[in-house]
């Protein structure tokens, strides 16, 4: 049996609450939690970036000083040479969204695509809607689909928010209420609509997910993001013809 896995978790937002909340169901012991400011406390087997944009270099430099794994979950940062920096000392997990059916949505967004490759009346489009205070627009989520769509419909080249051009992939935003997150992928044809949505109707699954990446990057070195983890659990179950 594998011993119990201690995980330090940086944040104390929303999602950093749902995976203290989610931890002891999972088998996961948190060892220590650190706010905006706050140092982290003792040694961890992995640590969980589900802070702000703002910290993810800090938090990044700490994870290589000490020799600790790190799963980032945050967005609306961007590191070119994150590989580069990593330099296989440590392992580095990166999710725009840390669950599993969405990970299944992504794969069937680019099947998706590809049908909708094989005539050009077959327009496929992408919408979201999240809770009012969400800062980026569209979300990660949202772009990660956009990419499986274009993927495997390759005439749409670039995305668009609103009307869109043929080579444009058209992707709609709505920032209302207190929704968890809604995505819907989706193809118009001239007699019919195919869609395929993914509603959260807690951040439960964001959290568990963030607990099995976790429990995967334990003991790897290198970089990456949540489809190499669902490529082991789904693609053997799927023949999908490879993934988004």
């Amino acid at each position: 049996m594998n011993a119990e896995l201690r995980i330090g978790l940086f944040g104390r937002g929303r999602l950093a609450s749902a995976i203290v909340a989610a931890a002891p169901a999972a088998g996961v012991a948190l060892a220590w939690q650190a706010g905006r400011g706050e140092a982290p406390g003792g040694p961890s087997d992995v640590a969980v970036d589900a802070s702000v944009a703002q910290a993810v270099v800090d938090h990044l430099d700490w994870a290589l000083a000490t020799g600790t794994n790190l799963v980032i979950g945050t967005t609306g940062w961007f590191l070119p040479d994150l590989e580069a920096r990593i330099g296989g000392r440590i392992g580095v997990l990166t999710a725009s969204n840390f669950s599993l059916s969405v990970a299944l949505m992504a794969r069937l967004a680019k099947v998706l695509g590809r049908f909708a490759a094989l005539d050009p009346a077959r327009d496929p489009y992408l919408f979201e809607h999240h809770h009012r205070l969400k800062a980026d627009a569209p979300s990660g989520t949202a772009q990660l689909l956009a990419a499986a769509l274009q993927a495997g419909c390759p005439r749409k080249t670039e995305w668009t928010l609103g009307p869109a051009a043929p080579h444009q992939l058209s992707v709609g935003v709505l920032r209302a209420g207190a929704e968890f997150g809604t995505h819907t992928v989706g193809l118009d044809a001239p007699a019919e609509v195919l869609e395929l949505t993914h509603r959260a109707r807690s951040r439960a699954p964001f959290a568990e997910g963030a607990l099995a990446a976790a429990r995967w990057l334990r003991g790897r070195k290198g970089l990456f993001t949540m489809d190499d983890l669902a490529r082991e659990v789904l693609d053997p179950l799927f023949d999908f013809g490879g993934t988004p």
